[in-house]
């Protein structure tokens, strides 16, 4: 049987500043496979992000991080926005006056 061994969480250990940007670009490549933790953190102290998998973490906040975190960030988010409000009214097109039940 394999186990799968867990990376390193470079963002909270400081390794570098390259293993932080190599992580924040794994992240805006799939921000899917992260759980998104900005809403509900337990503490200032719990990450931002965590990745699904491998429970690297990542802060928006962080020392280490490149200064194009952010505005990477806000442009994420305006796409994730204008994703769920196209699909939001799709959704009420679709239904809306047409729907007649069996």
């Amino acid at each position: 049987m394999t186990t799968v061994k867990k990376q390193k969480n470079y963002a909270a250990n400081g390794t570098g500043t390259g293993s932080v940007e190599k992580l924040w670009q794994e992240f805006f490549a799939n921000p899917v496979d992260w759980w998104d933790n900005r809403k509900n953190k337990r503490s200032p102290y719990y990450p931002d992000f965590k990745h699904k998998d491998t429970g690297e973490a990542l802060w928006v906040e962080g020392r280490m991080n490149p200064s194009w975190i952010k505005s990477e960030l806000s442009k994420l988010e305006s796409r994730m926005e204008s994703f769920l409000d196209q699909n939001a009214s799709i959704r009420s097109d679709s239904f809306g006056d047409h729907f007649t039940p069996y």
